[in-house]
């Protein structure tokens, strides 16, 4: 891993230190994965069914990720209406989710990446403060370095390349799986995220 990308994903170390260790600890199996998802699966169909206590459970299994990734993708000022506005939306066009088109994690995030999007485009609004430590941070003056390294970089790349290097570089999502959540070929997310991972480099060292 080169340097830039090294700094990008450890900036992040803060936030998510107690998930990444709940992981460690109890390593998912892939027949837990696919329990998961199908469970997912389940909920969706009920929402589309008007089961409004489906919505709850999957805002319970869901919101902090898509919270997540909206604070980088967007800001973290933005993060809690663009989650709003995604569960709301969820309920509202619950008929779109097609188990086919893959798992409802990626219908969520096709959702809040569509949010982002219009958010900016209607409101002229720049992404700021992406990974903005809080008072409650307890950071090393090295982390809070390092974290305003990678806001200024990211702001510095288009809304387009953000949000296909997030949900790369820190979501973990497959180039398959975001062209799937953004609706766009393989080969754009590819060129994309080619692209934005030159512009850290060189941003980021």
């Amino acid at each position: 891993m080169n340097a830039g990308m090294a700094k990008l994903r450890g900036a992040t170390a803060t936030t998510t230190m107690a998930t990444t260790n709940a992981r460690s600890l109890t390593p998912a199996s892939s027949s837990a994965k696919e329990t998961t998802a199908a469970d997912d699966e389940a909920l969706a169909l009920r929402l589309q069914g008007g089961d409004t206590g489906a919505l709850g459970a999957l805002y319970d299994r869901h919101a902090l990720a898509i919270r997540r990734f909206a604070a980088r993708a967007a800001s973290a000022s933005e993060a809690d209406d663009i989650v709003h506005g995604v569960f709301l939306r969820a309920m509202a066009r619950a008929s779109t989710f097609e188990p086919a088109r893959g798992p409802v994690r990626g219908w969520l995030f096709g959702i809040a990446a569509k949010i982002i999007q219009e958010w900016h485009r209607s409101l002229a609004r720049k992404a700021r403060a992406l990974l903005r430590a809080t008072p409650g941070d307890r950071a090393t003056s090295g982390s809070a370095g390092a974290r305003r390294d990678v806001t200024r970089a990211l702001e510095h790349l288009t809304e387009a390349k953000r949000i296909v290097v997030v949900l790369a570089e820190i979501e973990g999502c497959t180039s398959e799986e975001i062209a799937h959540i953004l609706g766009i070929p393989v080969g754009t997310v590819w060129t994309r995220l080619h692209h934005a991972r030159l512009e850290l480099r060189a941003r980021l060292g």
